[in-house]
C-alpha cells in the first residue's frame, strides 16, 4: 500500500478523532494560575516540574498530522522536539523541516515556517520571540505572534538542543562540541567554546544546557560535564561523568542546575549530585537504575528506572513508595501531585512477530503513594518530551501526531 495513502489516511483518523472530542475540550476548565512551559524541561534549570495543577481524568482535546514522507532519510525517524506553551499558542517542530504555532485550546494553526531543516530541538520562547535550531544547523529566531523572522545564525554543524535565554543572551550548542553565546537582539556572536575532544566515533546526544545563577552547564559528546561563565564563556570547571555512550539508550543527558547543585546521570545510570561552584561530589544516587527524574520539592526525589519509579528521601535517605511499571520510561514531568510517564511497548497481532509495532502510552501517577490515576493509549511511538500548562498536556508522537490533552 502506498505510503502517502497511509499518511493521508493517519491524517483523516486524526482529524476525525480531533472533531469526535473537540466539544470536551472546549468545555476545559478555566485555569486560575497558569505556569508557561517556554522552553525544554518547562524552564532553563530542566527542572521538568511545572507547579500548575492538571485535573484528572484528562482527554483527547485535538490532534493533528506532522508527518512527512521522505524516501531517503539521513535523520532518525524519531521526532524530538517537545512542544512550548504560553499564553495559550502552543509553538512545535517537527522533521518534516516546518515550525508550528496553534492555538491551544481548539487546535487551530496560526502560521507555519518552512525551516528547511528538520527540527529536532525543541523551541525556547523569550519575549516576543520564538527562538529554534535545526538539523541544517541554523538557530533561528521568530516573531511569535507573526512568524516573521527576526535573524539567524549558522553554526558548523546541527543543532539538536534547546537553547538558553537569559538576559540580552542566547545559548546553544551544537553537535560539533561546539558552545554560542549570542545576541538575543541580532544574533551576532558574542563568543564562543569549543571542546576539541578527538574520538573516532562521535555519539549523537539530544542533550540541551541547563542555567542557573550565570552559570552554564553542557554534557558534551566526551562525556564531560562542563560548567562556563554565561557572561564570559570562560571554562569555570569539567568532569568526566558518562565514560561510553550507549546509542540504543534514552537516558536523560541534559543536566538539572536546582538549590545550587546540578544533577546529572552517569555511565553506571546514578544520579550524581554536584557542587554548582567547582563540580565536587555531593551525592550519588544509586537507589535504582535511573533512565529520568525529577524533584517533587527540595527533599523528594523521584526516579524513574527500567521497571519501577522509586520517591526517595534525600535528606533520611529511605524510600517513600515505589511503584512496577510494565515499560521502561521514555520521559516523564511532573505537574503539581502527578507525575507522568510516557512509555513504549510493542504489539503484536496474532502474536505474529512481524506485524509487531512499537505504540506508546502516557499514565500518571499520584506523587504521595505511587499509585495510577489515570492513563491513555498514543496509538504511536513516543521518544520527545511532553509539556504541560494552562490545563493542557502536549505531546508530539514519532508518527508525526501531535496530540494536546485538556481537563473533561
Amino acid at each position: 500500500m502506498p505510503r502517502n495513502f497511509l499518511k493521508g489516511y493517519r491524517a483523516y483518523v486524526i482529524a476525525a478523532l480531533s472533531a469526535t472530542v473537540l466539544f470536551w475540550g472546549c468545555a476545559a476548565k478555566p485555569v486560575k494560575e497558569a505556569s508557561p512551559w517556554n522552553t525544554f524541561a518547562f524552564n532553563y534549570e530542566r527542572t521538568n516540574v511545572t507547579p500548575e495543577k492538571l485535573h484528572l481524568p484528562l482527554v483527547l482535546s485535538w490532534a493533528r498530522d506532522l508527518s512527512t514522507v521522505r524516501f531517503f532519510k539521513p535523520y532518525p525517524e524519531e521526532q524530538l522536539s517537545s512542544p512550548a506553551l504560553s499564553e495559550g499558542v502552543l509553538y512545535v517542530g517537527s522533521t518534516n523541516e516546518s515550525f508550528y504555532t496553534y492555538d491551544l485550546s481548539r487546535g487551530k494553526c496560526l502560521w507555519r515556517f518552512d525551516a528547511r531543516y528538520p527540527l529536532e530541538a525543541a523551541p525556547a520562547i523569550a519575549g516576543d520571540l520564538v527562538c529554534f535550531g535545526s538539523v541544517g544547523g541554523v538557530l533561528r529566531c521568530l516573531d511569535k505572534k507573526s512568524g516573521a523572522e527576526k535573524w539567524s545564525f549558522q553554526a558548523k554543524s546541527e543543532i539538536t538542543s534547546s537553547p538558553v535565554v537569559a538576559g540580552d543572551k542566547l545559548y546553544f550548542s551544537s553537535s560539533d562540541d561546539r558552545f554560542y553565546a549570542l545576541s538575543l537582539k541580532s544574533g551576532e556572536k558574542i563568543w564562543s567554546y569549543y571542546r576539541s575532544a578527538y574520538q573516532t566515533v562521535t555519539p549523537r546526544l539530544t542533550s540541551s544546557p541547563a542555567y542557573s545563577e550565570n552559570k552554564i552547564y553542557h554534557l558534551f559528546s566526551d562525556g564531560v560535564l562542563v560548567c562556563l561563565q554565561a557572561d564570559s564563556g570562560k571554562e569555570l570547571w569539567s568532569k568526566k561523568v558518562v565514560k561510553n555512550f550507549d546509542s540504543s539508550d534514552k537516558t536523560r543527558r541534559t543536566p538539572m542546575a536546582q538549590n545550587g547543585l546540578v544533577y546529572i546521570i552517569d555511565d553506571n545510570n546514578d544520579i550524581l549530585a554536584l557542587g554548582g561552584e567547582n563540580g565536587d561530589l555531593k551525592n550519588n544516587y544509586n537507589v535504582k537504575k535511573a533512565y529520568d527524574f525529577v524533584f517533587r520539592d527540595k527533599k523528594t526525589l523521584v526516579v524513574a528506572g527500567s521497571d519501577e519509579v522509586v520517591a526517595l528521601d534525600t535528606a533520611l535517605g529511605s524510600i517513600l513508595w515505589k511503584t512496577k511499571l510494565k515499560n521502561r520510561p521514555s520521559s516523564i514531568f511532573a505537574a503539581d501531585d502527578y507525575l507522568f510517564i510516557l512509555s513504549n511497548y510493542s504489539s503484536a497481532p496474532f502474536n505474529i512477530s512481524f506485524l509487531a509495532k512499537t505504540k506508546g502510552y502516557i499514565q500518571a501517577i499520584d506523587l504521595k503513594d505511587g499509585s495510577e490515576a489515570w492513563r491513555a493509549d498514543l496509538g504511536y511511538s513516543i521518544t520527545a518530551n511532553a509539556s504541560a500548562s494552562e490545563g493542557h498536556a502536549a505531546l508530539l508522537t514519532n508518527e508525526g501526531a501531535l496530540e494536546v490533552f485538556s481537563v473533561k
